[in-house]
């Protein structure tokens, strides 16, 4: 498995989390989270181990913005 980055922009500014990989799709990246992850939408968390499709525009492998943990 690959690991990356998935961007977010809300309003502290683009925040950049460190995901890991699983598959894509042509629209959609699987992901897995490796810490407590802040998904778009007003509270959707990921603790650690959950996976999530995201749009595949939002997973890089380089950080966009800030990098949290």
């Amino acid at each position: 498995m690959q690991t990356g980055y998935l961007n977010l922009d809300g309003w502290e500014g683009l925040t950049s989390q460190r995901v890991e990989v699983l598959s894509q799709t042509p629209k959609r990246t699987r992901i897995r989270a490796l810490t407590r992850t802040k998904l778009a939408g007003r509270s959707r968390w990921l603790q650690p181990g959950q996976t999530a499709l995201v749009p595949q525009y939002a997973v890089t492998e380089k950080p966009r913005g800030s990098v949290t943990t």
